[in-house]
Formats: C-alpha cells, sequence, structure tokens
C-alpha cells in the first residue's frame, strides 16, 4: 500500500527547514524507495486534481495523481513538507481565528484525493512568542486585529489535532513541539522517512546544532568538516559534547523585537501552552514525540543508521 507522508507545520515553526533537507538529500533517499515531490509542485498538482477532476472516477484518479508525483512499484513512500496544505501564514492567523479559515475543506480533500493511499500528518506546535511573530503581517494594525481573533486564552493545537482526526480518521497524527526539536529530530526523521531508510547526513548538523551557541556552533562545524561523523548517533553524541564544553544558546537570542504590547499578550497565551500540549497529547489516536520510554539508541537504530 501506498504511504503518503505530510509534514503539515506548523506555519511558523520551522521556516522550511526539513523540506530543504528533504531536497537537498533527494538522490540520496530515492534510491532508497522514497518518492521526494518538491512542496509546490505537490500543492499545485492536487490542486489541478481537485478542480479538473471531479467527474473521474477517485480510484484512478488517486493512482494518476501518485504516479504523476513520482511513486512506482519502487516507491511505495511519498514524503512532502508542505504546511501550506492546510493554509497560508495569512490563513492560519486571520480574522476567522488561528488555524480556523478553510481548515476542514482542505483536510476533506485530502481525504478525498487519497482514499485508498495510507496518510500520515506530522505537525509540530509551538509557544505563541515564537509561531505569532512569524505569522504576522507588516501592516499597520494588523496584530491587534489579528491577535483579538484568538479568543482563547492559548493557541488551540488540540483543537487542530481534533479537527485532523475527526475530518481525517484513519490518518495517522504525529506531534511535537518545535522548541524542543534539538532533542526529537531523529525521531522526526525517522517518521518521516521510515525504519530501514539510512538517513543521509548532508544538512542534520542544522538540526544537531539547533540549540549552540554561536562559538559551540562554530567550533562543531570546523570539527566535522575535519572528521565527518560516521552516523546519526555519533553525530549527536559530538554535538552534546561541544554544547556542553562551549556554550548553549542564551534564550531568546536573535528574537524579533516586538511593539510594547505584544510580548505580554503571547506571554499570556503562552501561559496555558503546557495544558495544550497535555491535552493534545491526550487525543486517541495521536502520537507524540518522544514516544514514551523511548530513547537515542532506540530512534536512530529505527532510522537505520550505524549508532557509532
Amino acid at each position: 500500500m501506498m504511504h503518503l507522508v505530510l509534514h503539515v507545520g506548523a506555519q511558523g515553526t520551522d521556516g522550511g527547514q526539513i523540506a530543504a533537507w528533504l531536497a537537498k538529500n533527494r538522490a540520496a533517499l530515492e534510491p532508497q524507495g522514497l518518492a521526494l515531490p518538491a512542496p509546490g509542485a505537490f500543492l499545485r498538482r492536487i490542486s489541478t486534481a481537485l478542480d479538473q477532476g471531479r467527474a473521474d472516477d477517485p480510484f484512478r484518479r488517486e493512482e494518476a495523481l501518485l504516479r504523476d508525483l513520482g511513486a512506482s512499484g519502487q516507491r511505495l513512500r511519498m514524503v512532502v513538507s508542505a504546511p501550506g496544505l492546510l493554509g497560508s501564514s495569512a490563513d492560519v492567523l486571520a480574522l476567522e481565528g488561528f488555524y480556523q479559515r478553510d481548515l476542514r475543506r482542505r483536510l476533506h480533500a485530502l481525504g478525498t484525493l487519497f482514499p485508498r493511499t495510507r496518510l500520515s500528518l506530522l505537525l509540530a506546535t509551538g509557544p505563541a512568542r515564537q509561531v505569532i511573530p512569524a505569522l504576522l503581517p507588516d501592516t499597520p494594525g494588523a496584530a491587534e486585529a489579528l491577535l483579538a481573533a484568538i479568543p482563547e486564552d492559548r493557541l488551540p493545537w488540540a483543537r487542530l489535532a481534533r479537527s485532523i482526526r475527526n475530518q481525517l480518521p484513519h490518518a495517522n497524527l504525529i506531534a511535537w513541539r518545535h522548541e524542543n526539536l534539538s532533542l526529537v529530530w531523529p525521531q522526526v526523521f525517522r517518521a518521516l522517512v521510515g525504519r530501514g531508510v539510512v538517513l543521509p547526513l548532508a544538512g542534520l548538523i542544522d538540526f544537531a546544532a539547533r540549540d549552540l551557541g554561536a562559538e559551540a556552533t562554530l567550533r562543531l562545524r570546523r570539527y566535522l568538516t575535519a572528521n565527518p561523523p560516521q552516523g546519526v548517533r555519533q553525530l549527536c553524541d559530538v554535538a552534546g559534547i561541544f554544547g556542553r564544553k562551549f556554550g548553549l544558546a542564551v534564550s531568546g537570542e536573535g528574537a524579533v523585537a516586538l511593539p510594547g504590547w505584544l510580548p505580554e499578550r503571547l506571554a499570556g497565551l503562552d501561559r496555558g501552552y503546557e495544558t495544550e500540549w497535555a491535552e493534545l497529547a491526550a487525543i486517541r489516536g495521536v502520537t507524540v514525540l518522544p514516544g514514551p520510554g523511548e530513547d537515542s539508541a532506540e530512534t536512530l537504530a529505527g532510522a537505520g543508521n550505524p549508532t557509532r
């Protein structure tokens, strides 16, 4: 059975980093049984299929769509990082609320296009102080109007997860906290590419060094240029050593300057983030990363990488 794995964001989290890694490593991953259509091409193709294939047999339409996107008898797992699938930044933070505009229609369309395909959706959440500034337009007065459209005292991540589960009840939903990406990225990539696939190391240093300070990152890159790691586990170990020796990034470093009232509003939304995450994690059919009892060795072995 074909398996379609979709990284659907959230908007305002990784800034295209996962999509860039997939594009960089297409030549190494496709021979291992993966189809990796570009995000823009994927979104355009499914839009065309919805507009022009309404009268087509749904199974034939699905087969033609998958074939056009690169699926074959040798490529039975398709992986796409396309946060735009659930809406653009302007759709996600809109006057209708947070992840409200057209969400049900988009999810329903996804299920309609892929009636027999196994679906997995990967979703990163994040605190308001990180997510909202990345979504706000520069238009004067927009921040006040858009944040007023979020009546809750926290970003409603659990509501988003329930909407996905309700509209796509047979799909897998895998979630993690983006602020913890430096700790869970091996599990994220395992969920993307599947067990038994060897993770190419190109570009993974950006994830391993995510929480390192500037000096630690510079020294790590120099060291790895001269001493390439033999696997993902070794990369994690070396990054940890450099972080402990040369320092981690200072909290808030590189943050965008915000108008006076906005940090207080975002801090208010973030006071409920832990509760919101707990509600999301308790939803039936949602898998959260890291999984219970899952350690790094298990994660990396599952990804098909040598532990040393």
